[in-house]
């Protein structure tokens, strides 16, 4: 199975700012690019291309998908009826990968897709391996009925995690429930979706 394996915070370096929010991140302390010649780079003007070109790497990094993932996924929100850009982030964010993170089960996008590929977790009671697998409102999620599955859970305090509206958690049976669309206010505020709409029209 494809991944990534290079650093995690490297698109956090080039950004200037924490992406995924974690209190370690390095670009907390050097907010600018990689390498000797980092700090003079941080306030150098960009071309149009760059900036869309940077906007859709981070919300590629932050989803953590390979470039053919994220382009297979745009051109299938082409092809949706309505608003591209918001049919493009509610695919990437209905991803069961994303929604085992979001109900707190995996401390990060990057754990979240090792559980699903282990096997942790269900999908309507069945077991799905796929983390690009996509859900739909109504479907429900929950980590496997067994120790392994759901001590990674309870390591990572699952209870306390900050459910969006979108979702519905029933802590006890460690399930959660697609219960609406995402809408854009559910999304991170420096997403700039419009700009990958952009890069991929050239």
């Amino acid at each position: 199975m494809a991944t990534y394996r290079g650093r995690k915070t490297d698109i956090c370096r080039t950004v200037g700012y924490n992406i995924w929010g974690q209190p370690k991140c390095p670009s907390s302390k050097r907010p600018y690019p990689l390498g000797q010649h980092g700090p003079n780079l941080k306030d150098r003007r960009q071309s149009e291309y760059g900036e869309q070109l940077l906007a859709k790497q981070v919300i590629r990094r932050y989803y953590n998908l390979l470039e053919k993932q994220f382009a297979n996924t745009f051109h299938k929100a082409q092809r949706m009826r309505g608003n591209t850009s918001m049919n493009f982030l509610r695919l990437l964010e209905l991803r069961l990968s994303t929604i085992v993170w979001r109900l707190g089960f995996a401390r990060t996008i990057f754990q979240a897709r090792q559980m699903v590929s282990h096997c942790h977790v269900l999908v309507n009671g069945r077991v799905v391996n796929i983390a690009s697998f996509q859900l739909s409102v109504g479907d429900v999620i929950e980590v496997r009925d067994r120790e392994s599955s759901r001590g990674i859970a309870r390591a990572n305090h699952y209870e306390a995690a900050a459910i969006p509206p979108y979702l519905d958690a029933d802590i006890v049976n460690f399930k959660g429930k697609v219960v609406a669309l995402p809408e854009r206010e559910d999304f991170p505020k420096f997403f700039q979706e419009q700009q990958v709409v952009e890069f991929y029209a050239r």
